[in-house]
């Protein structure tokens, strides 16, 4: 090893401990109670709780988005994307805030509908090019070629092995990230499992499976590798202010100015390369509120 890597060791080992220490006492949103005041912390790079009505906040939004005012985690409103058999375009919503950070964390509470099954992709975080917000959108099956990384936090069905809305998972796409060894050519997004730091195994005894029919606190963090040859990123999920899964040793990028810029809300699914399609309904929904992007760990809602 050389000595520029000898000396990250100690903070890479310092940057791990501290990750796996967070808690939500530790969060942003202990000093902002209902999060009020929360969306003004120097750490926030953007915040929705949807209590104007309405998706303005959002730079693009596709598909059928309805504000809903029927149970909401908190306030009045919170935004629905259902999904049916038939269409041809998923909700989403994409939110840039460039040129972005090197470490971000983002919470949003979220709610699937009782007859919930399965989805394709849901929630991501993504590193555009300062000079090219749509870089990193697209690329399904594509190596990075150091214009994008990304991240996204989704339910995992398991080819039926795991009830709906199946088990959490960190699907990422970054440098060093494994061929399909079925498809020559094709490198579709690694999987990553509860509980780290290596990627596991889908439907371990370590799983975590989100309730149906109830608000639940979804957190995920990108942390960027510091340096073009050192494998020091990393990535992390917690589930109502617990941490399920922390992996490490990940090298995103080699441009150091490819930070990560973009909130992708997504509810995609019933699409002709949806692997759940044999589980399909004719309906299902899925519920969003209290969404914060941040540098710093959120931490859930606190108060009554």
């Amino acid at each position: 090893m050389s000595s520029s890597r000898l000396h990250l060791l100690p903070l890479l080992l310092l940057a791990i401990a501290c990750t796996a220490a967070l808690s939500a006492a530790d969060g942003l949103a202990v000093k902002y109670p209902r999060d009020y005041g929360l969306a003004r912390d120097p750490a926030v790079l953007f915040a929705d709780d949807f209590e104007s009505g309405d998706m303005q906040k959002w730079d693009e939004r596709r598909g059928r988005i309805v504000m809903s005012d029927s149970a909401p985690h908190s306030g009045r409103w919170s935004v629905e994307m259902p999904m049916e058999r038939g269409q041809k375009q998923s909700p989403d919503a994409i939110k840039w805030f460039l040129p972005g950070a090197d470490t971000v964390y983002v919470r949003f509470y979220v709610k699937f509908s009782a007859d919930y099954r399965y989805s394709h992709h849901f929630v991501w975080l993504l590193a555009n090019q300062a000079k090219n917000k749509w870089s990193g959108f697209g690329k399904a099956g594509k190596q990075p070629d150091d214009t994008y990384y990304s991240t996204g936090m989704e339910p995992w069905f398991a080819w039926g092995k795991n009830p709906p809305p199946g088990e959490v998972n960190l699907y990422s796409y970054f440098l060093d990230m494994r061929p399909d060894s079925k498809m020559p050519g094709k490198y579709w997004g690694n999987a990553f499992f509860p509980p780290g730091p290596a990627a596991g195994e889908a439907a371990s005894a370590h799983r975590a499976v989100p309730a149906l029919d109830r608000w639940q606190c979804w957190e995920f963090m990108l942390s960027a590798n510091t340096a073009p040859d050192v494998a020091d990123g990393r990535q992390a999920m917690w589930l109502d202010g617990k941490l399920v899964g922390e992996f490490t040793g990940i090298r995103w990028r080699r441009d150091l100015d490819l930070k990560v810029n973009c909130l992708w809300l997504e509810h995609y699914g019933y699409d002709p390369g949806d692997p759940a399609k044999r589980f399909w309904g004719e309906r299902q929904s899925v519920w969003f509120d209290d969404v914060v992007v941040a540098t710093r760990y959120i931490g859930p809602m606190i108060g009554p």
